[in-house]
Formats: structure tokens, sequence, C-alpha cells
């Protein structure tokens, strides 16, 4: 699994160059909306709802639930940009899915029904933007620093041939695409639908070799808004001369 994740990371790149290529001429040349200048810094959040597709015992059974993701942003260039993302979000489970293992706090558990795996972290991720007028859309993709945890009964779970925890931090990388519409009126500020993918590199044979061994995956759609905002607010020339 680890394999096609990075496979699915260095694909997200290469889609990132051959876009930037593509639409590069298109985002240069069409008028941007004032929040889309150069130099410009933005600060939003979604809501949205997420699924564990992956991987084994973390995906197996999986109810959807609930995501977060803040953003911070830096335009580079109409076309470009920068993000950082702290997020979160959390899988429970069908109450007819065998547990992988006996848990050692509460042996009589047998299902997975208490079960939960919690994901947060942060991401960081190069965009592409392209589009014209009010409307833009991007594709990013980029590194992440993920924590995992798996909680029985709220009680972290233990591995019971390791004994290790199953709560630590992992590397990942995450992937979006998303539509923006700046709002006339408030032309700093847009309206997002964003859907994405998630993944961190937890699987370890010597920490997990009993289950809950591999590389959570999920999948999000999301919706939120944007500001856009000016790092450096240049003072009325007449400032100086009236202290």
């Amino acid at each position: 699994m680890i394999a096609s994740v990075r496979r699915a990371t260095a694909l997200s790149f290469l889609l990132l160059g051959l876009a930037g290529s593509a639409w590069a001429a298109d985002a240069d040349s069409t008028a941007a909306p004032i929040g889309l200048k150069a130099g410009r810094g933005s600060i939003g959040g979604q809501l949205g709802g997420s699924l564990m597709v992956a991987d084994g015992d973390y995906s197996q059974g999986a109810h959807p639930r609930f995501s977060f993701s803040g953003h911070f942003r830096y335009v580079i260039s109409p076309g470009a940009r920068w993000q950082f993302s702290p997020l979160y979000t959390w899988s429970a489970y069908a109450n007819d899915v065998d547990m992988p293992f006996a848990d050692p706090n509460f042996p009589a558990d047998t299902k997975k029904d208490r079960v939960l795996t919690q994901m947060g972290g942060a991401s960081m991720q190069y965009q592409r933007v392209w589009g014209g007028g009010r409307t833009r859309w991007h594709l990013g993709a980029g590194p992440a620093l993920y924590r995992v945890w798996v909680q029985n009964r709220r009680k972290l779970l233990k591995d019971p041939d390791s004994k290790v925890l199953h709560n630590g931090l992992y590397g990942g990388a995450s992937v979006e695409l998303g539509y923006e519409r700046f709002m006339k009126v408030l032309s700093n500020t847009s309206l997002e639908v964003t859907g994405a993918v998630h993944g961190a590199f937890a699987a370890s044979d010597t920490k997990f070799p009993s289950g809950f061994n591999g590389n959570p995956v999920y999948a999000e759609l999301r919706v939120g808004a944007h500001y856009y905002y000016d790092f450096d607010r240049k003072k009325p020339a007449d400032a100086g001369a009236r202290k």
C-alpha cells in the first residue's frame, strides 16, 4: 500500500506540472479578482465529510464522519500559491465487523463498534490555479504530517504481541481539487468546494503485527470560505505630515 500511495503522490506532482504548462497562459491572461493578486495572503476554513478508504483494518467497516480543515494561503501569482492546512477527522465502524485481535483492555469485545480511528495534523501544498472572471479552480499536492491514533472505548488500543499503543506521528501526503467563487460585492471573499485525499505512512510490521497495520487513507468533500488580505498595508501618503 505504501508504494501505491507514493505512486499516487508522484502522479499528483506530474499532474501539477502538466496543469501549470496548460493553464499558465489562461491564468496570466485573465484579469484576476482582487483577492488573487500576487503577494497577498488568505485565511479560511472548511467543514465536510470524510470516509476512510484504505488500508486494511483502518477502512474495513468504516463509517463516514465529519472533517475539518483550516487554510492559510500565500498567492505567488494569479496561477500559483502555497497552502498550509491544519486538519482533523475520525472514523467509526460498523457493529458487525470483527476486531482484528482481542483488545488486552477489553478482551470481551469481538466487534469494532466501539473503535475510533482519528487523524489530525497539517499539510503543505503547492497549488496551480486557473479559471476566469470570479471563478477559479485549483489542483494542489504536497507533503503532510499526521497523528494517527486508534481507541477502543476511548482508550488507546494496544497491540497484544508488541505491546505498542496505536498512537504516533507519521509522514504522508495530500492532494486536492477545489472550485472557488469570489463574491461580487466582497471581492476579497470567496466560497469554495473542495475534494481531497489524505494518506499517512503508518504501516509497521514490528509495531503492529496483530492488526491495524496499514497506511490509513481518507477521502473527503468540504465546503467553506476564504478571506484574502494584504500582508503590508501601506500608510496614507499624508500620514507622516499629520504627526
